[in-house]
C-alpha cells in the first residue's frame, strides 16, 4: 500500500510540473531582417547640366568619374553662310521710257508713203531703244486708233531688232510707211494726229498729222524697227 501511494504522489507531481511548464510558455515574434535598401540615385542639381562626357545612368545618376564612359559624340559644325564677293552692278544704260524721248518728224514725205521718224534723247541720261514702236493715226493726242494701227515688217530685207544706245541729246530712227493710193478704194476717214509708242511703253509720244486712212479692217500703215542714225 505504501509504495502505491508514493506512486501516486509522483504521478501527481509530474503533472504538475507539466501543466506549469506549459502556462510559463512565451511564443517569440520572428524577427525580420530588413531586406538591403536600394541605394537612391544622385539626380543632377537643378540648373546644374550634366558634365561634359558623363551620360545620366538610369534613375537619374551620374556615372562616377573614372568609369566606363562613351566619348561624346562631336555635334557637326554650323556653317555660317558668308555672302559672294559684291557681283558688279550691270553696267549697261537702262531702256529708254517715253519721258525721256522727244518724237521728230524727221524726213520724208506724203510721195511714196514713207517716213524716217525719230526718237531723240532729251535727258542727260543714256538709254537703250530696241524693237517695233507703237503707230496708229488718230484725232487728238490721247484719241483711240482711227483704222488700223501699224502693222510691224518683220521681212527678211526689214532691219532686225537690235539695241540703239541714245546718249544725251542722240538719235534713233524708225520707217513709217503708209499706202495712200488705197484711199481711192475705201470710204477714207480724215484724222489730225500720228499716236507713237516708243517700244516697251504705255505712255506714248505725238505728232500733228493731217492724213486719211481707211477704216478697219483695211489695213494701210506699216512700221519697221529703230535702226540708229
Amino acid at each position: 500500500m505504501r509504495i502505491k501511494s508514493l506512486l501516486v504522489a509522483g504521478f501527481a507531481a509530474g503533472v504538475a510540473i507539466t501543466a506549469s511548464g506549459c502556462d510559463s510558455h512565451t511564443t517569440t515574434p520572428a524577427t525580420r531582417t530588413p531586406l538591403p535598401s536600394a541605394q537612391p540615385g544622385q539626380p543632377t542639381q537643378p540648373g546644374q547640366p550634366t558634365q561634359p562626357g558623363q551620360a545620366s545612368a538610369p534613375g537619374g545618376s551620374v556615372p562616377e568619374p573614372g568609369g566606363n564612359v562613351p566619348e561624346p559624340t562631336a555635334a557637326p559644325a554650323t556653317r555660317t553662310a558668308v555672302a559672294d564677293p559684291a557681283t558688279p552692278a550691270d553696267t549697261a544704260p537702262p531702256k529708254c521710257v517715253t519721258a525721256q524721248l522727244r518724237l521728230d518728224k524727221g524726213v520724208g514725205g506724203q510721195v511714196g508713203g514713207t517716213w524716217f521718224l525719230r526718237f531723240i534723247n532729251s535727258t542727260s541720261r543714256t538709254c537703250v531703244l530696241q524693237g517695233f514702236p507703237g503707230v496708229s493715226q488718230t484725232n487728238g493726242p490721247t484719241g483711240e486708233p482711227v483704222g488700223e494701227p501699224a502693222i510691224r515688217d518683220q521681212g527678211p530685207q526689214a532691219p532686225q531688232p537690235a539695241p540703239v544706245t541714245l546718249a544725251p541729246g542722240g538719235a534713233a530712227q524708225f520707217e513709217f510707211i503708209s499706202y495712200p493710193k488705197q484711199i481711192n478704194e475705201c470710204a477714207a476717214l480724215r484724222t489730225n494726229t500720228l499716236r507713237v509708242y516708243p517700244p516697251d511703253n504705255t505712255e506714248s509720244l505725238w505728232l500733228p498729222w493731217d492724213n486719211l486712212i481707211c477704216p478697219s479692217p483695211q489695213r494701210m500703215l506699216v512700221v519697221r524697227a529703230i535702226t540708229p542714225m
